[in-house]
């Protein structure tokens, strides 16, 4: 072998070295690449079972507080119908009083109502036929003893009502059916309603 192909043949070598060097160099970072790609692929793959870990509990935490707040709703739902209902036995119980407390507890409110000058007076049908005008009468009497021009007449109409009545002047009226009067005095009574009904 003459200086020449040693010269080329030592080219070659060095070039085939090189050559592995490069592969085995690429191979290893190729395999860091895939190490990495995989190490990123675990990752995100963790992170997205991670996410999904946590989604599931925000999600499950909603359907809780769903379920609390449908809890909360039915139980406030229950507790209304029993506070309606507790007003709605107090209507009846009202209108179904003894005919002799039921006109002295129409009387009361009347009296205290009553403008100074004649005016009319609308009952349902059941209380119009049991006050009847002897009712007005001793109305109208108590009225003038009081030094009050006031008098009261019997309306022909009635009243759509469980009870009380209507004063009319006019066209100005006055309600005192006893849905209004409940009504009105409602929102003082309803706290004591739920604290006997609920033990609060």
């Amino acid at each position: 072998m003459n200086g020449a192909e040693k010269i080329k043949e030592r080219i070659l070598t060095d070039a085939r070295k090189l050559h592995d060097k490069i592969v085995e160099e690429a191979k290893v970072q190729a395999q860091s690449i895939i190490a990495e790609a995989e190490k990123e692929a675990f990752l995100k793959t963790a992170l997205m079972a991670e996410k999904a870990k946590e989604e599931a509990i925000l999600i499950k935490q909603r359907y809780q507080a769903a379920d609390s707040m449908e809890e909360r709703k039915n139980i406030l739902k229950v507790r209304q119908e029993c506070i309606n209902e507790a007003f709605d036995l107090a209507l009846k119980n009202l209108s179904n009083m003894p005919d002799d407390k039921y006109k002295l507890f129409i009387e009361g409110i009347i009296l205290n109502t009553v403008k100074n000058e004649a005016g009319n007076i609308v009952f349902n049908e059941r209380d119009k036929m049991r006050l009847g005008d002897s009712f007005i009468s001793l109305i109208n009497g108590k009225l003038k003893a009081k030094g009050l021009d006031a008098t009261l007449s019997m309306a022909k109409d009635t009243l759509d009502a469980t009870g009380g009545f209507i004063l009319r002047y006019g066209d100005m009226e006055i309600n005192c059916t006893l849905e209004i009067l409940l009504n009105m005095q409602r929102p003082n009574l309803e706290p004591e309603v739920a604290k006997i009904l609920f033990n609060e």
